[in-house]
């Protein structure tokens, strides 16, 4: 006969106190996706501030849009939480199929990450700009780079890059 074990309230791990003023159930469904969807505002060396979403690379990745030549790099990237102290960076920038696969992905993630104000990929040679659209390709290199940093590595290694 096997008996189960009655749970009489939240548990923590142990050594651990619940924060206070913590809720006493769980989080609803709704207030979840509300706090994972509000972003973070982010002042990119330009001096303007948007408000990103720190999407992580793996959502890149399930998406398709990281370039077979990249893939092996994230994936450690991934594991190793950043760029791996044994990428020589200086070889990759000198690789022009490796660096113009890093500038799209960096134009992939302003356009998906961030959230206000919107940046729309860039039209196509010929077709009309909207005036009142902020295309990525408006967005300044630095800005751009200062995004994908944050969207790749989180926030410890922004003062480093600014």
């Amino acid at each position: 006969m096997t008996t189960a074990k009655k749970t009489t309230g939240r548990t923590t791990p142990k050594g651990t106190q619940p924060r206070k003023g913590a809720p006493s159930g769980p989080t609803s469904a709704a207030a979840w996706k509300s706090k994972s969807a509000e972003g973070t505002l982010l002042t990119v060396p330009s001096g303007n501030t948007c408000l990103v979403k720190p999407i992580g690379l793996a959502a890149f990745m399930k998406k398709g849009v990281i370039p077979n030549g990249l893939i092996p790099l994230i994936q450690d990237s991934i594991k190793k939480g950043g760029v791996p102290e044994d990428v020589n960076i200086e070889s990759i920038l000198e690789d022009e199929g490796k660096l113009q696969q890093i500038l799209e992905l960096a134009d992939s993630i302003c356009v998906d990450a961030v959230l206000d104000p919107k940046v729309a990929p860039a039209p196509a040679e010929g077709e009309d700009r909207d005036p009142n659209v902020l295309y990525v390709d408006e967005v300044d290199f630095n800005d751009k780079m200062f995004i994908f940093n944050f969207v790749v590595g989180g926030t410890a290694d922004l003062e480093q890059f600014r």
